[in-house]
Protein backbone atom coordinates (compact mmCIF):
# COMPACT_ATOMS: atom_id res chain seq x y z
CA UNK A 1 0.00 0.00 0.00
CA UNK A 2 2.93 2.67 0.82
CA UNK A 3 4.78 2.13 -2.53
CA UNK A 4 0.94 2.47 -4.13
CA UNK A 5 0.43 5.58 -2.33
CA UNK A 6 4.26 6.64 -3.45
CA UNK A 7 3.52 6.40 -6.55
CA UNK A 8 0.90 7.84 -6.48
CA UNK A 9 2.24 11.15 -4.96
CA UNK A 10 4.45 10.43 -8.40
CA UNK A 11 1.72 10.37 -10.66
CA UNK A 12 0.31 13.65 -9.01
CA UNK A 13 3.52 15.05 -9.10
CA UNK A 14 4.00 14.37 -12.82
CA UNK A 15 0.40 15.61 -13.18
CA UNK A 16 0.95 19.29 -12.26
CA UNK A 17 3.78 19.31 -13.65
CA UNK A 18 2.52 18.58 -16.88
CA UNK A 19 0.00 21.68 -16.39
CA UNK A 20 2.55 23.61 -14.46
CA UNK A 21 4.50 23.50 -17.92
CA UNK A 22 1.79 23.77 -20.32
CA UNK A 23 -0.36 26.29 -18.42
CA UNK A 24 -2.61 27.07 -21.40
CA UNK A 25 -4.27 23.88 -19.97
CA UNK A 26 -5.39 25.22 -17.25
CA UNK A 27 -7.68 27.36 -19.56
CA UNK A 28 -10.33 25.04 -20.49
CA UNK A 29 -11.28 24.49 -16.56
CA UNK A 30 -11.09 27.80 -15.62
CA UNK A 31 -13.86 28.54 -19.16
CA UNK A 32 -15.66 25.10 -17.72
CA UNK A 33 -15.76 26.50 -14.58
CA UNK A 34 -17.07 30.18 -15.36
CA UNK A 35 -19.59 28.46 -17.66
CA UNK A 36 -20.56 26.51 -14.82
CA UNK A 37 -21.09 29.43 -12.86
CA UNK A 38 -23.20 31.42 -15.49
CA UNK A 39 -25.57 28.37 -15.71
CA UNK A 40 -26.11 28.72 -11.99
CA UNK A 41 -26.60 32.08 -11.86
CA UNK A 42 -29.14 31.99 -14.62
CA UNK A 43 -31.11 28.90 -12.76
CA UNK A 44 -31.15 30.70 -10.15
CA UNK A 45 -32.52 33.70 -11.21
CA UNK A 46 -35.32 31.57 -12.76
CA UNK A 47 -36.47 30.91 -8.80
CA UNK A 48 -36.97 34.76 -8.73
CA UNK A 49 -38.40 34.69 -12.16
CA UNK A 50 -41.11 31.94 -11.09
CA UNK A 51 -41.88 33.42 -7.38
CA UNK A 52 -41.51 31.49 -4.09
CA UNK A 53 -44.59 30.02 -4.24
CA UNK A 54 -43.72 28.24 -7.18
CA UNK A 55 -39.79 27.26 -6.35
CA UNK A 56 -40.15 24.13 -5.58
CA UNK A 57 -42.27 22.42 -8.70
CA UNK A 58 -39.05 24.90 -10.64
CA UNK A 59 -36.76 23.08 -9.13
CA UNK A 60 -37.91 19.73 -9.36
CA UNK A 61 -38.18 20.37 -12.85
CA UNK A 62 -34.80 22.11 -13.62
CA UNK A 63 -32.93 19.29 -12.10
CA UNK A 64 -32.58 17.73 -15.17
CA UNK A 65 -31.88 20.44 -17.53
CA UNK A 66 -29.49 21.76 -14.92
CA UNK A 67 -27.80 18.39 -15.02
CA UNK A 68 -27.47 17.80 -18.57
CA UNK A 69 -26.49 21.88 -19.57
CA UNK A 70 -23.59 21.05 -16.69
CA UNK A 71 -22.55 17.75 -17.67
CA UNK A 72 -22.15 18.61 -21.35
CA UNK A 73 -19.96 21.77 -20.49
CA UNK A 74 -17.60 19.52 -17.97
CA UNK A 75 -17.21 16.68 -20.78
CA UNK A 76 -16.68 19.06 -23.50
CA UNK A 77 -13.97 21.00 -21.83
CA UNK A 78 -12.61 17.48 -20.52
CA UNK A 79 -12.62 16.68 -24.05
CA UNK A 80 -10.71 19.38 -25.23
CA UNK A 81 -7.88 19.12 -22.84
CA UNK A 82 -7.64 15.72 -22.79
CA UNK A 83 -7.15 16.32 -26.51
CA UNK A 84 -4.15 18.88 -25.84
CA UNK A 85 -2.57 16.90 -23.57
CA UNK A 86 -2.32 14.15 -25.69
CA UNK A 87 -0.81 16.21 -28.07
CA UNK A 88 1.87 16.97 -25.69
CA UNK A 89 2.77 13.40 -24.50
CA UNK A 90 3.71 13.21 -28.54
CA UNK A 91 5.66 16.23 -28.20
CA UNK A 92 3.41 18.20 -30.68
CA UNK A 93 2.30 21.96 -30.44
CA UNK A 94 -1.27 22.80 -29.31
CA UNK A 95 -3.54 25.85 -28.37
CA UNK A 96 -6.73 26.43 -27.34
CA UNK A 97 -7.86 26.58 -30.62
CA UNK A 98 -6.56 23.01 -31.23
CA UNK A 99 -8.55 21.39 -28.05
CA UNK A 100 -12.28 23.67 -28.58
CA UNK A 101 -11.88 22.62 -32.80
CA UNK A 102 -11.11 18.66 -31.54
CA UNK A 103 -14.02 19.23 -28.64
CA UNK A 104 -16.78 20.66 -31.14
CA UNK A 105 -15.88 17.98 -33.66
CA UNK A 106 -17.81 15.40 -31.48
CA UNK A 107 -20.20 17.37 -30.03
CA UNK A 108 -22.92 15.10 -30.96
CA UNK A 109 -20.93 12.30 -28.34
CA UNK A 110 -20.26 14.72 -25.93
CA UNK A 111 -24.30 15.26 -25.96
CA UNK A 112 -25.13 11.83 -25.58
CA UNK A 113 -22.50 11.06 -23.15
CA UNK A 114 -23.92 14.10 -21.67
CA UNK A 115 -27.67 12.99 -21.60
CA UNK A 116 -26.97 10.12 -20.38
CA UNK A 117 -25.22 11.42 -17.28
CA UNK A 118 -27.92 14.25 -16.06
CA UNK A 119 -30.23 10.90 -16.27
CA UNK A 120 -27.98 9.29 -13.95
CA UNK A 121 -27.39 12.10 -11.79
CA UNK A 122 -30.82 13.27 -11.49
CA UNK A 123 -31.94 9.44 -10.83
CA UNK A 124 -29.26 9.93 -7.84
CA UNK A 125 -30.15 13.17 -6.82
CA UNK A 126 -33.98 11.73 -6.19
CA UNK A 127 -32.71 9.17 -4.29
CA UNK A 128 -30.53 11.04 -1.98
CA UNK A 129 -33.27 13.46 -1.28
CA UNK A 130 -35.45 10.78 -0.55
CA UNK A 131 -34.37 9.64 2.73
CA UNK A 132 -30.97 8.85 5.01
CA UNK A 133 -30.98 5.25 4.04
CA UNK A 134 -31.54 6.80 0.00
CA UNK A 135 -28.59 9.04 0.30
CA UNK A 136 -25.95 6.38 1.88
CA UNK A 137 -26.95 4.07 -1.42
CA UNK A 138 -27.08 7.21 -3.68
CA UNK A 139 -23.22 7.53 -2.46
CA UNK A 140 -22.38 4.47 -2.56
CA UNK A 141 -23.93 4.01 -6.15
CA UNK A 142 -22.39 7.37 -7.45
CA UNK A 143 -18.81 6.07 -5.99
CA UNK A 144 -19.19 3.01 -8.32
CA UNK A 145 -20.76 5.07 -11.19
CA UNK A 146 -17.69 6.90 -11.04
CA UNK A 147 -15.17 4.12 -11.00
CA UNK A 148 -17.11 2.26 -14.04
CA UNK A 149 -17.09 5.21 -16.22
CA UNK A 150 -13.28 6.46 -15.44
CA UNK A 151 -12.41 6.11 -18.84
CA UNK A 152 -15.97 6.90 -21.10
CA UNK A 153 -14.60 10.30 -22.31
CA UNK A 154 -11.37 9.40 -23.95
CA UNK A 155 -13.02 6.03 -25.60
CA UNK A 156 -15.89 8.04 -26.41
CA UNK A 157 -14.20 11.10 -28.32
CA UNK A 158 -11.39 8.67 -29.75
CA UNK A 159 -13.14 5.35 -30.66
CA UNK A 160 -15.65 4.39 -33.02
CA UNK A 161 -18.15 3.55 -30.03
CA UNK A 162 -21.32 4.60 -28.55
CA UNK A 163 -22.39 5.75 -25.39
CA UNK A 164 -23.22 2.46 -24.09
CA UNK A 165 -20.28 0.67 -25.64
CA UNK A 166 -17.85 3.32 -24.14
CA UNK A 167 -19.58 2.40 -20.33
CA UNK A 168 -18.48 -1.29 -21.78
CA UNK A 169 -15.36 -0.96 -22.63
CA UNK A 170 -14.46 1.38 -19.47
CA UNK A 171 -16.01 -1.30 -17.37
CA UNK A 172 -13.95 -4.05 -19.66
CA UNK A 173 -10.58 -2.22 -19.52
CA UNK A 174 -11.36 -1.67 -15.44
CA UNK A 175 -11.71 -5.44 -15.05
CA UNK A 176 -9.01 -6.56 -17.56
CA UNK A 177 -6.41 -4.42 -16.77
CA UNK A 178 -6.13 -2.42 -13.74
CA UNK A 179 -8.89 -4.41 -11.47
CA UNK A 180 -12.22 -3.49 -10.16
CA UNK A 181 -10.90 -0.67 -8.04
CA UNK A 182 -9.07 2.51 -8.06
CA UNK A 183 -5.96 2.67 -5.34
CA UNK A 184 -6.83 5.53 -2.58
CA UNK A 185 -6.63 7.87 -5.35
CA UNK A 186 -3.54 9.36 -6.72
CA UNK A 187 -2.84 11.63 -3.84
CA UNK A 188 -4.57 14.59 -5.84
CA UNK A 189 -6.72 14.90 -2.79
CA UNK A 190 -3.42 15.79 -0.49
CA UNK A 191 -2.30 18.37 -3.33
CA UNK A 192 -5.94 20.02 -2.81
CA UNK A 193 -6.30 19.69 0.59
CA UNK A 194 -2.51 21.65 1.48
CA UNK A 195 -3.63 24.40 -1.10
CA UNK A 196 -6.84 25.43 0.28
CA UNK A 197 -5.66 24.96 3.82
CA UNK A 198 -2.61 27.59 2.60
CA UNK A 199 -5.45 29.56 1.02
CA UNK A 200 -7.68 29.77 4.55
CA UNK A 201 -4.75 30.83 6.38
CA UNK A 202 -3.75 33.42 4.06
CA UNK A 203 -7.11 34.46 4.08
CA UNK A 204 -7.26 35.09 7.97
CA UNK A 205 -4.02 36.77 7.62
CA UNK A 206 -5.25 39.16 5.02
CA UNK A 207 -8.50 39.38 6.50
CA UNK A 208 -6.60 40.94 9.61
CA UNK A 209 -5.87 43.66 7.29
CA UNK A 210 -9.01 43.34 5.99
CA UNK A 211 -11.64 41.14 5.97
CA UNK A 212 -12.53 41.93 2.04
CA UNK A 213 -8.87 41.61 1.38
CA UNK A 214 -9.07 38.06 3.12
CA UNK A 215 -12.03 36.70 1.86
CA UNK A 216 -10.60 37.62 -2.09
CA UNK A 217 -6.79 36.24 -1.04
CA UNK A 218 -8.35 32.94 -0.03
CA UNK A 219 -10.91 32.66 -2.51
CA UNK A 220 -8.17 32.86 -5.44
CA UNK A 221 -6.30 30.90 -3.60
CA UNK A 222 -8.59 28.18 -3.23
CA UNK A 223 -10.60 28.74 -6.69
CA UNK A 224 -6.84 28.31 -8.42
CA UNK A 225 -5.83 25.08 -6.40
CA UNK A 226 -9.31 23.51 -7.46
CA UNK A 227 -8.79 23.87 -10.96
CA UNK A 228 -5.20 23.05 -11.04
CA UNK A 229 -6.30 19.67 -9.35
CA UNK A 230 -9.37 19.10 -11.80
CA UNK A 231 -6.97 19.78 -14.73
CA UNK A 232 -4.14 17.34 -13.72
CA UNK A 233 -6.56 14.91 -13.10
CA UNK A 234 -7.83 14.88 -16.47
CA UNK A 235 -4.26 15.05 -17.57
CA UNK A 236 -3.75 11.40 -15.68
CA UNK A 237 -7.07 10.43 -17.70
CA UNK A 238 -5.24 11.16 -20.72
CA UNK A 239 -1.94 9.35 -19.47
CA UNK A 240 -3.79 6.25 -18.65
CA UNK A 241 -6.20 6.19 -21.91
CA UNK A 242 -2.69 6.53 -23.81
CA UNK A 243 -0.89 3.81 -21.58
CA UNK A 244 -3.80 1.60 -22.32
CA UNK A 245 -3.45 1.78 -25.83
CA UNK A 246 0.17 1.94 -26.43
CA UNK A 247 -0.07 5.72 -27.40
CA UNK A 248 2.70 8.17 -25.94
CA UNK A 249 2.36 9.04 -22.33
CA UNK A 250 5.05 11.79 -22.26
CA UNK A 251 6.49 11.79 -18.41
CA UNK A 252 4.08 9.44 -17.31
CA UNK A 253 6.28 5.64 -17.14
CA UNK A 254 4.03 2.78 -17.42
CA UNK A 255 4.86 0.94 -14.57
CA UNK A 256 4.01 3.64 -12.70
CA UNK A 257 0.60 4.27 -14.14
CA UNK A 258 -0.09 0.54 -13.37
CA UNK A 259 0.77 0.73 -9.90
CA UNK A 260 -2.25 4.05 -9.96
CA UNK A 261 -4.91 0.87 -9.62
CA UNK A 262 -5.30 -2.17 -7.39
CA UNK A 263 -5.28 -5.74 -8.97
CA UNK A 264 -7.55 -8.32 -8.14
Amino acid sequence: MFDRLQKGWQLSKLSLKTIYENKSLMIFPIVSTLSLILVLASFTIGIFAVGIDNAEAYLIGAVFPFYLICYFLIIFFNSALIHCAMKIFKGEETSLGDGMSFASSRIGKILSWAFVSAIVGTLLNMLQNSNKVGEIIASIIGIVWSIMTFFVVPILIYEDKGVMESIKGSIQMMKEKWGESLVANFSFGIFQFLGILIGIVLGFVFGAIHPVLGVLVGGIIIALVSIATSAATTVFIAAVYSNTRDLPTGPFQADILDAAFRQK
